[in-house]
């Protein structure tokens, strides 16, 4: 099993922050609600607001800073174009998708990659759980400022467990279109910023920009389809082929999302998604008892639960894998690889 990781800037991964809020001034419930109506308006903008840009994003590592320009298309309210300028090693990959599916061209070799859109989405995208973050995060309004020559208004989002600053997003005043987003490390620095550079906000688009369809010479190649989604663990893990085994204990604010099965080439794999509604987390487990290849990434060795595990960071996200008995399980997501490789250690099949 390999996980194929984008080179793209991912989904702006977020890592808990370590900014403590204590010594800011408490905000009165109407200022709250107020930035509830904003975030909730920005989730929805790009369903009825067209337009195209270029986006810079930087994926900041310990000792490194990884940048990706991509100039965006999008025509509201589900059509979407990617079209990547920078690294040179991207440069002209095209993604295109109906936020059903996306196809992503690779020139350079010729194929084309069909996957589920969320795995593709820009940074710049504010998806997110709308009813988690106002349970598990304070939502802040911050002073106006301008970003690509457009006023926008600060939204910083601040956890209810650690009072840390998790997320802070830069809304256009006017279409509620996130403009720039980042997040930020456990020791308070930066790990991520996805800014518009310029943006044109347009009526229309031609369609055929945005038409999924595979050139002569191409080849597509399908990616992981897992089946109909589920919250009821006990009743997919009745009809798993192996003992499924799901965490006793998670972060705070985090809970079971969404659970569902593929199988591919024989093998059969359970993910389960768990959520706090800013970040994210997926277990994949299958029976294969053999790590999964991490492509592009270097990996370090880590124990978990007293097994040897691998674990890699990248693009912002963390990926652990180890094995346990006779399965193989992998984690992939928003979480730091010492909470992962915590969370995991509980795991007993």
């Amino acid at each position: 099993m390999s996980f194929r990781l984008s080179a793209l800037f991912g989904r702006c991964a977020i890592i808990v922050a370590a900014l403590v809020a204590a010594a800011a001034p408490a905000f009165a419930a109407s200022t709250a609600l107020d930035g509830l109506s904003l975030l909730t308006q920005a989730v929805a903008a790009d369903d009825r607001v067209s337009f195209s840009g270029t986006v810079t994003s930087v994926v900041y590592d310990r000792e490194s800073a990884n940048a990706t320009v991509v100039r965006i298309d999008h025509l509201a309210p589900h059509s979407w174009r990617l079209w990547f300028v920078a690294p040179a090693d991207a440069y002209g990959r095209l993604i295109l998708s109906n936020e059903s599916v996306a196809y992503q061209y690779e020139p350079k070799t010729g194929k084309v990659f069909s996957n589920d859109w969320g795995l593709l989405a820009p940074g710049i995208d504010a998806a997110l759980d709308l009813g988690r973050v106002q349970q598990n995060y304070a939502i802040q309004v911050g002073a106006e400022t301008s970003v690509a020559g457009h006023k926008v208004l600060t939204l910083s989002l601040v956890s209810n467990f650690s009072d840390a600053l998790v997320q802070r997003l830069w809304i256009d005043e006017v279409t509620k279109l996130v403009l720039q987003r980042e997040a930020y490390h456990a020791d308070g620095t930066i790990a991520s910023k996805t800014t518009f550079d310029n943006i044109k906000y347009v009526k229309s688009l031609p369609e055929e920009l945005f038409r999924l369809t595979v050139p002569a010479g191409m080849t597509l190649v399908r990616g992981a389809a897992y089946g109909k989604s589920t919250t009821d663990v006990a009743a997919l893990a009745a009809n798993a082929k192996f003992k499924v085994v799901a965490p006793k204990s998670l972060p705070n604010g985090f809970s079971l999302q969404k659970a569902s099965t593929e199988t591919r080439d024989g093998v059969e794999t359970v993910q389960l998604i768990y959520s706090d509604g800013l970040r994210t987390f997926s277990l994949f487990e299958n029976a294969t008892a053999r790590l999964p290849k991490f492509e592009g990434a270097a990996q370090k060795s880590i124990s978990v639960g007293g097994q040897a595990g691998e674990y890699a960071l990248v693009s912002g996200e963390s990926l652990l894998s180890w094995n346990a008995g006779k399965l193989n399980l992998t984690m992939v997501g928003d979480v730091g690889p010492k909470e992962l490789a915590r969370i995991g250690a509980a795991l007993k099949p």
